[in-house]
């Protein structure tokens, strides 16, 4: 287990990643016109709330359980035992946070407008019952994963475009989404039995995982303050109707949330480059620091430190460059709001990517639980008070002003908290030329587009203009990173 290459698994990751990238860009278009802003955004607001009973139901168990399983790489009984225990575990979470949902739901608590979805959202609460990926991340095996998902998703997307006709079949695309999802986690089933071995029942010991899981449950719960709270707060706090452009009338709540869910989607599609890296790094960081390598750990740390700022400064940049030359023609008429909240979250690919390296690669494999959860609780807590200001006054661009606030404080924090062993400020000075590279790439690109119409070739020359400014500049640098990772690839083209 521990011969396998990070590489290969962030290739592996990558791959996913890029599919699962390219699926909502073909998807996207297609659902924006056919269900509009409106029905985005009661599908939005309903999950939002199924996610905060998915969350329960999955209490902290998603790392926790990565970082055991990577723990005995070496041992298969262990790993075993280990399994066993976290899916009874969480398989009695799930029982009882799906059946206060449909407790909930039976009485109408979340409206009578959105029942139908919120019915349909209850497999989504017990699909995670089945899902075992942690497993296979903790195993580093990722390949399997990837495979797993890109054909799932082959059949979520191609299930929508012969389903979803028009705005009134916004059930039946949540119906897709969730029927996948479950799919998707019973598909991993079929190659446990080659991996786990024979067990005594009175080998589990089913109650020592709740303490420590329940340590990340908190700051699982935190983020969820941040990646759905804002979308359940516009659905509540913005009020009255208006017109869509269809001519029916809908609630203006759900058309901002239309707005904000449609930003936010290509924003954090844009991070996947930046996070697959951290979903493989999270078990060879548990490995090395089980095996003391600390060494090997540091060098992790700072090495994914600068490839977020190689990476994730030319992302963020170039998406706030031609946001308002994409939006248009990807999403069609009716969302004139999108390209302007891109802008506004575009800072949160940078942010977060840093933020990533920091608690999940750094905290969590060390065991820094407690430090982790302080940095996310007080995001969240910021992020609920922003939000309940500014989005009355504000409406999707006071979510957004909120979310990027909560993120950069959870920055702030893990800065803090790792100061010890991580030198981020050396880190960002030898980053000066990608930040250099980054600015003029963007000042570049956006001056463009201001002659160019919105189309998708303008897009894509857009797009290619800041590929070659960015990459000719660090050229002319002489970016060392760069340089390795072209010689490196070079070298294994050779052989």
């Amino acid at each position: 287990m521990k011969s396998k290459s990070i590489k290969k698994n962030y290739i592996y990751n990558l791959i996913y990643q890029i599919f699962a990238l390219i699926t909502p860009l073909i998807t996207t278009p297609y659902v924006s016109r056919v269900l509009g802003s409106s029905g985005i955004g009661q599908y939005s607001f309903t999950y939002s709330i199924a996610t905060y009973f998915t969350l329960f139901a999955a209490l902290g168990f998603g790392y926790y359980a990565q970082r055991e399983v990577a723990r005995f790489q070496d041992n298969k009984h262990e790993q075993t035992i280990i399994f066993w225990e976290i899916f009874i575990a969480r398989f009695v979470s799930v029982s009882l946070s799906a059946f206060i949902y449909i407790i909930l739901n039976s009485f109408a608590v979340f409206g009578q407008l959105y029942s139908t979805l919120i019915w349909i959202l209850t497999i989504n609460i017990v699909a995670t019952a089945f899902d075992v990926t942690f497993f296979f991340q903790g195993n580093e095996d990722f390949g399997f994963i990837a495979i797993r998902n890109i054909v799932v998703k082959c059949i979520g997307m191609i299930s929508i475009f012969i389903f979803v006709k028009n705005s009134s079949h916004v059930w039946l695309y949540a119906l897709c989404q969730s029927v996948i999802l479950i799919i998707s986690n019973l598909s991993l089933w079929s190659k446990l039995p080659k991996l786990l071995t024979k067990f005594s029942l009175r080998e589990l010991n089913v109650k020592r995982h709740y303490l420590p899981t329940l340590r990340l449950f908190i700051p699982t719960i935190a983020v969820s303050v941040y990646t759905m709270l804002d979308k359940t707060l516009i659905g509540v706090l913005i009020p009255g109707s208006t017109e869509n452009l269809a001519g029916e009338i809908v609630k203006l709540s759900d058309v901002e949330n239309g707005f904000y869910e449609q930003a936010e989607k290509i924003v954090k599609l844009s991070m996947t480059i930046i996070t697959s890296l951290g979903t493989v790094m999270i078990p060879r960081n548990a490995n090395a620091i089980a095996s003391g390598n600390i060494d090997e750990f540091k060098t992790n740390i700072n090495g994914a430190l600068k490839f977020v700022f190689l990476i994730g400064v030319p992302i963020m940049f170039g998406l706030a460059a031609v946001a308002c030359n994409f939006s248009p023609w990807f999403f069609g008429p009716g969302y004139e709001k999108v390209p302007y909240l891109i802008m506004m979250f575009s800072p949160l690919i940078l942010i977060i990517g840093l933020s990533n390296v920091l608690g999940l690669q750094y905290l969590i494999p060390l065991k820094l639980d407690k430090k982790y959860t302080i940095a996310v609780t007080s995001g969240a807590v910021i992020n609920l008070c922003l939000n309940t200001f500014l989005i009355r006054y504000f409406w999707s661009y006071g979510a957004c002003i909120a979310t990027v606030f909560a993120e950069l404080l959870i920055l702030i924090l893990m800065l803090l908290f790792s100061k010890k062993d991580i030198s981020f400020f050396a880190v960002v000075r030898k980053s000066w030329k990608p930040i250099i590279s980054g600015i003029i790439m963007f000042a570049a690109v956006f001056l463009t587009q201001f002659f160019l119409k919105s189309s998708i070739i303008n897009t894509l020359i857009l797009v290619c203009e800041g590929i070659v400014v960015y990459f000719a500049l660090l050229v002319v640098f002489r970016e060392e990173l760069l340089f390795t990772m072209i010689n490196k690839f070079i070298s294994k083209v050779k052989r």
